[in-house]
C-alpha cells in the first residue's frame, strides 16, 4: 500500500506543482506521465547489410533477450519537466525561453544526458518504482512496436510515402510537414506499442555508453552516449529503429530530448 500511495503522490506532484502561466496545460491530466507496458521476450535487433540508409556503424540483425519494463508514451514535455525543475531547483535547459521550442505539450530540448538522469533519479525518489534512461536494446525494440526486419516504427513505407507524413523529420519541403521545430507530442499516429514519436521530434538519449562497434581507433574514444530516433533536425535514414547517433554526456541541443523507462520491482 506504501508504494502504491507514493505513485499516487508522484502523479499528484506532476498534476499539481505549480508553475508560470507559460507552462500550463489546459488538461491537468495531459502532465502525467503514461506508460505502456513492453513485453519481455526475444527480439530482432539491427539492420541487414541491404537496408536503405542504413549507415556503416549499425549491428546486422540479431535477437536480443530482454525482461518486461515500461516506457513513457512520449517524449518528456516542457510542462513535465517544469515540474522537475519546481522540485529540485535544477537549472533550466537551454532554449528554455525559445517561444519555438517551449510550449507546454513540446517535447522538452536543450537537455543534458545528465539532465535526463536527473529526471529519472527524481521519479525514483518520488515513487520508490526505479526510473531510468531506456537501453539502446530497450529504446529499440519498443521502437518496433511488435514489427520484426522493418525500418521504421510503423513498418517499411518511408516516413512521406503516398503523400502521408509518419513523422516530424526534416523534408525536403519544410512547410509541407506543418511544424518549423518540435511537433506537440502525439502529433502522429502511435506505433505497435502504442508508444508516440518514436521516430523523429527530438534526438532521445539512452542510458549505454556508445561504443563503435568496429571497435574504434588505436586512441581511447572520449565517453559519448546513444541517441536514438532521429529528429525534426534529421533525414529520413535517421528515423530508422536500428540508426544510432552519439554525444557526449553533457551536449545539449534543440534537437536533442528524452523519454524515461520505468522498471518493474526486483528489476534493474
Amino acid at each position: 500500500m506504501a508504494r502504491i500511495f507514493s505513485i499516487i503522490m508522484v502523479c499528484l506532484l506532476i498534476i499539481c506543482t505549480g508553475v508560470s502561466p507559460a507552462l500550463s496545460q489546459k488538461k491537468p491530466e495531459d502532465q502525467v506521465i503514461v506508460f505502456r507496458l513492453i513485453p519481455g521476450g526475444t527480439y530482432l535487433l539491427g539492420s541487414p547489410a541491404d537496408e536503405p540508409g542504413r549507415y556503416a556503424d549499425e549491428s546486422l540483425p540479431h535477437q536480443v533477450k530482454l525482461k518486461p519494463f515500461y516506457l513513457a508514451v512520449h517524449e518528456t514535455t516542457n510542462a513535465q519537466y517544469a515540474r522537475f525543475l519546481k522540485a529540485t531547483g535544477h537549472p533550466a535547459p537551454l532554449y528554455w525561453e525559445d517561444k519555438n521550442l517551449n510550449a507546454p505539450n513540446q517535447p522538452v530540448v536543450g537537455v543534458s544526458w545528465k539532465d535526463a538522469e536527473a529526471f529519472a533519479q527524481w521519479l525514483t525518489q518520488a515513487t520508490g518504482v526505479l526510473h531510468r534512461l531506456p537501453t539502446e536494446q530497450e529504446w529499440e525494440a519498443a521502437a518496433r512496436g511488435g514489427l520484426t526486419g522493418q525500418p521504421f516504427p510503423w513498418g517499411s513505407q518511408p516516413p512521406e510515402a503516398e503523400g502521408v507524413l509518419r513523422a516530424n523529420y526534416r523534408t525536403n519541403d519544410l512547410g509541407k510537414r506543418g511544424f518549423r521545430f518540435t511537433a506537440p507530442v502525439g502529433s502522429f499516429p502511435a506505433n505497435g506499442f502504442g508508444l508516440l514519436d518514436m521516430a523523429g521530434n527530438v534526438a532521445e538519449w539512452c542510458l549505454d555508453r556508445y561504443r563503435p562497434l568496429g571497435g574504434g581507433g588505436p586512441f581511447k574514444p572520449r565517453v559519448q552516449r546513444i541517441l536514438k530516433g532521429g529528429s525534426w533536425y534529421s533525414w529520413a535514414r535517421d528515423l530508422r529503429c536500428a540508426a544510432r547517433q552519439a554525444a557526449a554526456p553533457d551536449n545539449t541541443d534543440g534537437f536533442i530530448g528524452f523519454r524515461v523507462a520505468r522498471i518493474p520491482t526486483g528489476e534493474k
